[in-house]
């Protein structure tokens, strides 16, 4: 913007083209109209609209985990916590026959310097419940026994996610009634431990599977199981495998394991 104390801009008062002189606090001043921004709508351009506008229905869809997990860390950022997991996932995100396409297991739903826990292959009894036993991780000697661990599930054909109730990390296993729709579906799972101030660990992605009947297969020896804190999870509008074996042959629960009920 060009301005002038002596009179008129150039002897212009008005609008020549794209240059429009006119008098603001006393003074002349010359400006030039912004130019409309171009919008070719070519194909690449399409495309990426397309895909942005996917990764932006997927973080509505975990929103509410999100607000729980990234709240914190997005707000230092200066952003949304749904804009922060767009940002922060990017190289999650790709590109299948023009639509978008998710590596679930480098996906991002929390991060900070809690210590994680280390996970086993979860299995399913019943045929709706499910439960997983994890490790302390005896590699973060501070991590506190009443840090709480949460598990998220999400079922990408019904769009549908949850984050179950926690459980203390001294337990050593976490157990949650699924819901109907999640029957022969695929469900996608990670894990995430946060600690008395609020702060959360990175994502540990424990896997993904089929909903079956299932018999676990631990990797090391089982841990020890003690009574968890609830069972419920908190719904959203949105696994080492799962081990398949025939419904004929269910698995026995130990006598000392104590099922979650329904909340």
């Amino acid at each position: 913007m060009a301005t002038t104390v002596n009179g008129e801009f150039l002897g212009l008062n008005g609008r020549i083209g794209s240059l429009v002189s006119y008098r603001w606090r006393g003074k002349w001043v010359a400006r030039t109209f912004a130019q409309k921004p171009k919008n070719p709508r070519t194909e690449l351009q399409q495309s990426h609209r397309m895909l942005f506008k996917q990764e932006v229905q997927l973080a509505g869809r975990m929103n509410w985990v999100l607000r729980e997990t990234m709240d914190a860390v997005a707000a230092e950022q200066g952003m949304t916590a749904c804009n922060y997991f767009i940002k922060r996932n990017q190289a999650a995100f790709g590109v299948d026959d023009g639509q978008l396409a998710v590596d679930w297991s480098a996906l991002v739903l929390s991060e900070g310097p809690v210590a994680p826990v280390a996970f086993w292959a979860p299995s399913i009894t019943e045929g709706t419940t499910l439960s997983i036993a994890f490790e302390r991780n005896p590699l973060h000697m501070r991590a506190d026994n009443y840090d709480r661990v949460y598990v998220y599930l999400y079922c990408p054909d019904i769009e549908l996610g949850f984050l179950t109730a926690p459980v203390y990390r001294r337990e050593q296993r976490l157990s949650v009634v699924l819901p109907e729709v999640f029957a022969g579906r695929e469900v996608q799972l990670w894990g995430m431990v946060q600690d008395a101030a609020g702060r959360w660990s990175e994502t540990i992605y424990i896997g993904c599977g089929p909903i079956e009947n299932t018999v676990e297969e631990p990797i090391t020896s089982e841990p020890t199981n003690e009574e968890s804190l609830a069972a419920t999870g908190h719904q959203s509008s949105q696994h080492q495998g799962l081990n398949n074996v025939s419904p004929s042959s269910p698995i026995e629960a130990p006598p000392d394991e104590k099922e979650i009920p329904k909340g």
